[in-house]
């Protein structure tokens, strides 16, 4: 019980945390200038978000030292 009550603790501050919160609008922000701007497939689109989501996280656990 304790582990996932630690584990949710860490989530909500990797949440919260600044850079990755403004990592993630950028991978959106880019995600959406591809889909509308240049006319996208959905499937491509869907890629960038999910490449962008998983970079974001990478970036913050890899800052953070875990």
């Amino acid at each position: 019980m304790q582990r996932g009550i630690t584990r949710l603790k860490a989530l909500r501050q990797l949440i919260a945390d600044e850079g990755l919160t403004i990592a993630i609008l950028a991978a959106v922000a880019a995600a959406t200038v591809i889909a509308f701007g240049f006319g996208a497939e959905a499937d491509i689109v869907a890629s960038m978000l999910v490449i962008g989501l998983v970079t974001a996280l990478a970036e913050t656990r890899l800052r953070s030292g875990k």
